[in-house]
């Protein structure tokens, strides 16, 4: 069950309630000679979230900052594996509390009470690691972490980021099994492509924008089986829309519309080698029916086409590009798939201390300019990062921590607002107006 709490109440409750909690439930630390657990968990979350490739004597000159004058060496001894273990405990605290947001009122979103984007992610640890996070095998890494989120892009709600065994298909993550609220509209790549989960969300009112796998099986609403790349083919409109029943058991059928746009030949091309690559890797042949469907991005939605167009459907799905750039954000500005030492328990730490500053610095942006549609998600979190001595002064106490916030917010408000363009708009413009762009 997730706590509700603004912004100051989550941070102070994380920093000083639950993390020396688990402390000392975990028997982590028994003398507060140099830390208490909060000071810990201030020095590597804000300390990394400040310096992401930081070593123990880069850590030792930020200790100051939260209070304490530390070696490297006392920082070196800290990186335990019951270290990482209430590290871990930490994050997962931390992902089940629950910010009270406002959502955006404007543009195709306001239409809807959720619009959430559905993903993952997977890092790579080295293979030392493999006893507790086991990789896919193959020619990846024996470890990985998948990072499993599901993201509001109305109201900015993060659920995740859940960890899970890098072998784990994205579809057994702990998100993926949150309900999705009636009304609302869930977006998702072919990797999450269920007949059995679309029929559920569909009798609970959900809203899909799903891209289809390639063994895609169709009919007409009269019953009679199609031939999707050949009637494709056999149609001339820029934006196809078609009234469908999807699966091959009759009993079965899902009603629901394909939607598809026809893609260059060099695009298609792209594709079909992508297909043909894989399915070497995996040891069988493609079919020729998902090799001709290769020439069209395709959508499966269940909504009414008066309630969602299919150029809204296509901008919907194209919003899904968002959450691969929160997970970009947070591998090229948090680094959380690198780390400073080669010691397994050493970036176990780093990797959950990353993985939690992230989460804080979501918390943060969200609180700060969520507000502006418009706003830059990479630059945001780079003004930040130039604000956390701000921050930290306000969770130390040395300032109020709702000043600290409001300072903050200051310095983001209207700084990373991305412009308008007269041609390329942007995702959140687009948004706003309701207005496809790919199909000029």
């Amino acid at each position: 069950m997730k706590s509700r709490a603004p912004l100051c109440q989550a941070l102070e409750d994380l920093i000083y309630k639950d993390a020396p909690r688990l402390a000392q439930e975990q028997g982590l630390i028994v003398r507060h000679r140099c830390f208490s657990a909060s000071t810990l968990l201030l020095l590597l979350v804000f300390g990394w979230l400040k310096h992401p490739l930081a070593g123990p004597s880069q850590l030792a000159r930020f200790a100051h900052s939260v209070g304490v004058r530390v070696s490297k060496q006392a920082i070196f001894e800290r990186l335990t594996k019951n270290t990482a273990h209430w590290l871990l405990s930490v994050l997962q605290q931390a992902v089940h509390t629950l910010l009270l947001t406002s959502s955006l009122s404007v543009g195709l979103l306001a239409r809807f009470p959720a619009v959430l984007l559905e993903d993952t992610t997977c890092i790579e640890l080295p293979s030392a690691l493999a006893w507790l996070w086991k990789g896919s095998g193959g020619n990846a890494s024996p470890s990985a972490v998948k990072l499993g989120v599901r993201w509001d892009l109305r109201s900015g709600r993060l659920d995740g980021p859940a960890l899970h065994q890098g072998r784990d298909h994205d579809s057994r993550t702990s998100t993926h099994t949150l309900p999705c609220g009636q009304g609302s509209v869930w977006v998702a790549d072919a990797a999450y492509y269920s007949l059995k989960q679309l029929r559920q969300m569909d009798q609970q009112g959900v809203v899909f924008v799903i891209r289809p796998r390639g063994n895609l099986a169709v009919s007409t609403p009269e019953g009679q089986r199609l031939d999707l790349a050949s009637h494709l083919s056999a149609l001339t409109d820029t934006v196809i829309d078609l009234s469908v029943r999807l699966g091959s058991i009759r009993s079965l059928w899902l009603n629901a519309r394909i939607i598809a746009l026809p893609v260059s030949d060099e695009v298609a091309q792209k594709r079909r080698e992508h297909l043909l690559d894989k399915a070497n890797k995996q040891g069988h042949v493609p079919s020729s029916h998902a090799l001709a469907l290769a020439r069209w991005t395709l959508i499966v939605t269940n909504a009414p086409v008066e309630r969602l167009s299919a150029e809204e459907a296509l901008l919907l799905f194209r919003a899904r590009w968002q959450v691969e750039l929160l997970f970009k954000l947070w591998k090229s500005h948090g680094h959380v798939d690198e780390w400073s030492s080669q010691l397994p328990d050493h970036i176990l730490c780093e990797f959950y201390a990353k993985l939690i500053a992230m989460l804080v610095e979501h918390w943060v942006l969200l609180e700060s300019c969520w507000d502006d549609p418009h706003r830059n998600w990479m630059l945001c979190a780079d003004l930040f990062r130039d604000q956390l001595s701000l921050l930290v002064l306000g969770i130390r106490g040395y300032i109020p921590l709702s000043q600290a916030l409001a300072c903050i917010r200051e310095a983001l408000l209207g700084s990373a607002s991305i412009p308008a363009r007269s041609t390329r708009p942007s995702t959140s413009h687009q948004l706003l107006d309701g207005v496809y762009w790919g199909l000029t």
